[in-house]
């Protein structure tokens, strides 16, 4: 069942007016959109061992997916699971469709549990602290207000159980094609610019709370062929949140130049790194950061800091 907070006196924020609006059947393509990024998400399930952070057989866990979209991660995620426990899986985003749609999506060992049009800005009335094992925003953080960033990943690392808690946030990186999109859009289209946070800044704004985090880099490109305008239309729309035509991207002096630049001969490269992040409170200590360490499967040392 969906539920919607009351209204949170927050100032409202211009990505969520245009992600309500974009979010709707008939503007979203989420095949369209998963025949590109889905790799993406093969790669960041392939970075983790998930069954470890759901050690015990038979045991119940509390999760909490932040901007759950269509479901195609849990979807994904689910088929890799072994445990013989119920996941009793709350959910939350600002688009009842994408509430709909990702409900549908949840088969064992997820329970659906509570649907929750809202965003983590809004859901102070909703989040009991230190409930959760597990909660996972996957691309989904960008959209946040930086006014309230340290006040929503508060409210997100509040949530976890204080010990055994664990979040996983994925974005992109200051260099990625999604962070870079943004300004381009908004400038060449001579609009209000809208913000778009990368993975640096949820680092940074995380340093300040005290929370201990293991980051993993995981490197993604896109390739779209300079024939196939109508697929290259759908990716750069769901990147801004905006129905904008091709066309008018095209006839943009600005806008052009910036999709040329990702152009190799006959297709367009976009390179999205992305940091994927494992968060646990300060009051799971030095355990904490080693439980952490554990989750990620063996990688090089320049792909993992902390």
């Amino acid at each position: 069942m969906t539920s919607q907070p009351s209204s949170s006196k927050q100032p409202i924020n211009s990505n969520l007016v245009r992600s309500l609006r974009y979010y709707q059947k008939g503007e979203l393509h989420p095949e369209s959109w998963f025949s590109i990024v889905e790799s993406d998400y093969t790669k960041i399930l392939d970075a983790m061992n998930w069954d470890s952070l759901f050690p015990e057989h038979g045991a119940d866990y509390q999760v909490l997916d932040i901007g759950c979209g269509p479901g195609r991660f849990p979807r994904m995620l689910q088929a890799r699971l072994q445990t013989t426990g119920l996941l009793h899986y709350d959910y939350l985003d600002s688009s009842h469709y994408c509430l709909s749609i990702c409900g549908q999506s949840l088969h064992q060992p997820f329970f659906p549990r509570n649907a929750w049009q809202t965003t983590l800005e809004h859901a102070e009335e909703i989040l009991i602290p230190g409930s959760y094992d597990v909660a996972w925003a996957i691309q989904s953080l960008s959209c946040l207000n930086p006014h309230a960033l340290h006040a929503s990943l508060a409210r997100l690392i509040g949530a976890l159980h204080p010990l055994r808690g664990t979040a996983c946030i994925v974005l992109p990186k200051h260099e990625a094609f999604f962070s870079q999109v943004h300004p381009a859009f908004f400038q060449g289209c001579s609009l209000s610019p809208v913000p778009c946070l990368s993975a640096e800044a949820v680092v940074a704004a995380l340093g300040t709370l005290g929370t201990i985090t293991v980051i993993r880099e995981i490197s993604c490109t896109h390739t779209i062929s300079i024939r196939h305008d109508r697929l290259l239309e759908q990716y750069l729309q769901q990147c801004v949140m905006d129905s904008t035509p091709l066309p008018t991207w095209m006839q943009q002096p600005r806008l052009r130049q910036f999709l040329e630049s990702y152009r190799h001969g006959d297709t367009y490269h976009f390179n999205n790194p992305y940091w994927l992040l494992l968060c646990t409170p300060a009051s799971a200590g030095t355990g904490g950061r080693l439980r952490l360490q554990s989750y990620i499967k063996s990688v090089t040392s320049h792909k993992l800091a902390s």
